[in-house]
């Protein structure tokens, strides 16, 4: 399968990028601290615990729970639920600076 990677796609799985926590690790910006003011903007953060996402989320772990149980790592999110994975992260905004 050809994966055609989004940057936000790229960055949730990688957790690099425009995240504030890899931002806030080379001084970029001041705070890690996510948007939804829950914990610091990680990758794992934005994909399991954002409250701001919790809408977005619904239907990737709906996809993930009929054959795995959740929560799957980033990676085999990337793999085997890409569909889903990529419509998640398209819905992302990611505003570190």
């Amino acid at each position: 399968m050809r994966i055609n990677a989004t940057p936000k796609f790229t960055a949730i799985v990688t957790g690099h990028s425009n995240i504030k926590i890899y931002l806030y690790k080379y001084k970029i910006i001041q705070s890690p601290k996510c948007t939804c003011e829950e914990g610091d903007q990680s990758a794992d953060h934005i994909l399991f615990d954002c409250k701001l996402l919790e809408h977005d989320r619904v239907r990737l772990k709906s996809e993930v729970t009929q054959s795995k149980k959740w929560p799957v790592s980033r990676e085999k999110l990337g793999i085997k639920f890409y569909k889903y994975f990529k419509e998640f992260t398209s819905n992302i905004k990611l505003d570190a600076v």
